[in-house]
């Protein structure tokens, strides 16, 4: 296929034999773990930073903010032991996630239907303790540990038991735990092509694609691009990349309302942590200005199988819950934030150009960041692996092609395919970036064509709240997480036998899940 085709799905494949499952559509974490070539069992403790176990006791009160959560601690270091593998993390807290002013927002069919501060407590970034050069770590500790550890050229993905019992005396996070290489995953093996073999995908091709902006015909190594007089080189400044983030219905059903925020943060984690790595070569931020839970259909929204008319949709959809044009910063202009790239992460088994399952995980045009209606992508869930996709494709809008499409990256002796490869197999490195993605995204961003990355966005400014989080929820709010928008407290007499009274912890750990499959 001609390397022209620019609409790009990422598929992901383990060279693991004949045999073949597909992660898609997963009805429970049971079925997942049987879908694993292998995993392991640990139960995290927190330590100090010699490995040495930690009493646990309740926080001292501290001040903070209505509704957001416990105060973060700066500093956290977490022994997680198993039986073939053992890690001490030392851990920062990370709040450049989330952008000031950034909320949380329920969406029904008729819109916004109610919406809170987000809480970013939880999330953490770091390293093995004694390899702060060779490790890295993005770990989300709200209801135990979520998260990717990198060691020894191999990537872990860590996230709770489901079912599995608690520790005897200590928080959630020591608890029960499943540790999974990467390599583990079982994916079908797909061919590089755009689109299915015996389509012809210049014929009637959507308008995403047909006013694409074609990336280099080449890498243009550090050289500034001609008649672009004044542009500062994209190596020195800093870019911020100010991201909306939409969870589809599907996703809040099988994650539940509960814990679906945490679920996205936690993957928006390692998304952040995939750019700040050194080989991309600039330095980009990756922060959250607005996170929209779809708790219902929207009118003007169609999400399916199909990828493409899929990501058509949703493309011209969040450009219109925009109220203002143009690209300004995070600030709220009538309680909306703006956005420079939008990120849809759906539950659908998506296919390119079929309304049909198959192995696509993710589309997005070529090269259009900074472009209101073309800087969009949709990323279908497979779990914490989601945040390879999701960063693979927003290589995209930054104008990457493939590895070894259009370069000489991934061809033997030169160098080898990294995140951006159109498959991920045992020998790829999908935690960096080819000397081909570094090049793309230079020219792309020393070109001018991602001003709109030049503004640093207001940092969030917290002060955590005093109370429980069962008195900052008040019960008609309570009603609302388990029962639905619509909700509000019974008032005769039999609330007391539904409210809910939280000593502790993120949120409200006590209502229910709605739709987990």
């Amino acid at each position: 296929m001609a390397p022209a085709c620019q609409i790009l799905r990422w598929a992901l494949t383990l060279g693991l034999g004949l045999t073949f499952e597909v992660i898609h559509a997963f009805r429970s974490q049971d079925e997942f773990l049987a879908s694993l070539e292998s995993y392991e069992i640990a139960f995290p403790t927190r330590v100090d930073h010699n490995g040495a176990l930690l009493a646990f006791s309740s926080p001292a009160p501290r001040r903070q903010r209505r509704g957001t959560g416990p105060a973060p601690e700066s500093r956290l270091f977490y022994k997680v032991a198993a039986p073939r593998t053992h890690f001490l993390l030392n851990l920062t807290h990370s709040p450049r996630l989330l952008a000031g002013h950034v909320s949380v927002e329920y969406w029904t069919r008729e819109g916004l239907a109610w919406q809170r501060a987000a809480r970013p407590h939880c999330l953490y970034a770091g390293h093995l303790q004694g390899q702060a050069g060779s490790s890295h770590v993005a770990i989300s500790t709200c209801g135990g540990l979520h998260g990717l550890i990198v060691a020894d050229e191999e990537e872990y993905l860590i996230e709770p038991l489901q079912g599995g019992p608690k520790g005897a005396q200590g928080p959630e996070e020591s608890g029960p735990h499943v540790v999974y290489k990467r390599s583990s995953l079982r994916h079908p093996h797909l061919d590089t092509a755009c689109g299915v073999r015996d389509e012809k995908p210049w014929k009637g091709r959507p308008w995403w694609l047909r006013t694409l902006k074609p990336p280099p015909a080449r890498p243009l190594g550090n050289e500034t691009e001609r008649g672009q007089p004044g542009l500062k080189r994209s190596v020195s400044r800093e870019r911020y990349v100010e991201t909306l983030v939409v969870a589809d219905k599907m996703m809040v059903a099988y994650h539940g309302r509960r814990d679906v925020e945490q679920y996205v943060l936690a993957i928006m984690n390692i998304v952040a942590k995939l750019f700040q790595d050194s080989s991309l070569g600039n330095i980009v931020n990756i922060l959250v200005t607005r996170l929209i839970l779809l708790t219902e259909d929207q009118p003007t929204l169609e999400i399916t199988h199909h990828a493409g008319k899929s990501l058509d949709s949703f493309c011209k959809w969040q450009k219109s819950i925009v109220n203002r044009s143009g690209h300004g910063n995070a600030i709220p202009e009538n309680g909306v934030a703006n956005h420079d790239t939008a990120v849809l992460i759906t539950r659908y088994d998506i296919c390119i150009y079929r309304n049909k399952p198959c192995g696509t995980l993710g589309l997005a045009p070529v090269g259009g960041m900074c472009e209101r209606e073309r800087s969009c992508s949709i990323n279908e869930d497979i779990g914490l692996a989601t945040a390879f996709t999701i960063a693979h494709e927003i290589g995209h809008t930054f104008g990457m092609n493939h590895d070894g499409v259009g370069n000489s990256c991934g061809a033997r002796g030169q160098d080898p395919a990294k995140l951006m490869a159109a498959h991920i197999t045992m020998k790829t490195n999908p935690f960096v970036w080819s000397s081909c993605s570094r090049d793309y995204i230079t020219s792309f961003l020393d070109s001018g064509l991602g001003l709109c990355l030049n503004n640093r966005p207001p940092r969030q400014d917290f002060v955590y709240p005093t109370v429980a989080p069962g008195q900052a929820y008040d019960a008609d709010e309570q009603c609302r997480f388990q029962h639905g928008v619509k909700s509000r407290q019974c008032k005769y007499g039999v609330e007391r036998a539904f409210l809910l009274s939280f000593q502790g912890g993120e949120g409200p750990q006590g209502v229910g899940e709605l739709g987990r499959g």
